[in-house]
């Protein structure tokens, strides 16, 4: 089915644009408040996304196009799967799902949604927000959404005043994972309260402050990619305070890091030969073959019989993986 039924929003949302609007038309409805997608970033969860990005998008600002023709094709097979997701979803759970109604907005702010698709259970319309990923991201999911989808999918419950949302996604091509997720009204309102001090400083003027995410240093790197060599004049407390907090940071990760190899270097004694050490009989951590490197041993082995094993004696050939969950 490719249209919604009848559709109310608890919340007094309305339709301010339909689903056939042109790009352009959404793009322009977009601007005018917060998206799902923008609260993830604005909350520092986005890699791609920081909320300085999306400040600059917000208040009709330049943005330097990112250049990854990776993450692009990935954002063009997503579009293109998601019929087909939305058809593995009503497969695998019987229900109802159909295209989004077009951009919703709250009555109450500057809060928009677009719902990929509507769910009907027991007579109740719910968000169905449809997602593909690589098999890498595969651990991401098993239990439960990546917590930026978490904070989108909540934010269209707030919008939409609905009670539940479902997760669709396809992992690696080949794999369907499905979540079904309750409303958070806490959740929602803390998000409410994040986004509108960040549309205070879209209608003031006012960057948000710097975060430490990779999003903003890359997207930094954009902006000022072309470099004049000139001579800024900065103010000294300014410069002498984040230098100072770069250089205590850099001791802090050298000593951490030589912690973490001291405490891995005993945790490989403790575990000599074997490949899991159990206490209090539960798998504390396990230091298993690192299957990529041995194979390759192996395979270099095989090519040249002639080959010393002795020069591959001390190359790192296992993994050691700590099971936090018994500490």
């Amino acid at each position: 089915m490719s249209t919604s039924p009848p559709l109310t929003f608890p919340s007094g949302a309305t339709v301010i644009l339909g689903p056939n609007s042109t790009e352009s038309d959404w793009h322009a409805a977009r601007a005018t408040g917060i998206g799902g997608s923008d609260i993830a970033a604005i909350c520092g969860l986005n890699p791609y996304t920081s909320p300085l990005e999306v400040w600059l998008r917000k208040t009709g600002q330049f943005v330097p196009r990112r250049k990854d023709p990776v993450l692009d094709e990935a954002a063009e097979m997503g579009h293109l799967l998601e019929p087909i997701v939305a058809t593995r979803f009503i497969a695998k759970t019987g229900l109802y799902a159909a295209e989004g109604p077009g951009t919703l907005r709250h009555p109450a702010g500057p809060w928009v949604a677009n719902l990929d698709r509507v769910t009907i259970e027991d007579g109740r319309p719910g968000v169905v927000e449809i997602k593909t990923r690589s098999s890498y991201a595969l651990q991401d999911w098993l239990d439960e959404p990546p917590t930026d989808v978490q904070i989108q999918t909540q934010w269209y419950l707030g919008v939409t005043g609905w009670e539940f949302a479902y997760t669709a996604t396809l992992i690696g091509g080949q794999r369907t994972i499905i979540h079904r997720l309750n409303r958070d009204d806490r959740m929602i309102a803390d998000l409410h309260g994040i986004g509108e001090e960040f549309w205070g400083w879209v209608e003031s003027g006012t960057r948000p402050p710097l975060d430490g995410s990779h999003a903003t240093g890359q997207l930094l790197d954009r902006l000022h990619a072309h470099s004049t060599r000139d001579v800024v004049v900065a103010n000294p407390a300014e410069v002498e305070k984040w230098l100072k907090i770069r250089a205590t940071a850099k001791e802090q990760a050298e000593a951490a890091d030589i912690a973490m190899t001291e405490a891995d270097n005993h945790l490989k004694a403790i575990a000599g030969d074997k490949t899991d050490v159990h206490i209090r009989g539960d798998l504390a951590y396990s230091w298993r073959p690192r299957k990529g490197q041995i194979a390759w041993k192996a395979a270099a082995l095989e090519a040249d019989p002639d080959i010393d094993p002795e020069a591959y004696r001390g190359k790192p050939t296992r993994t050691l993986r700590i099971h936090m969950e018994n500490l």
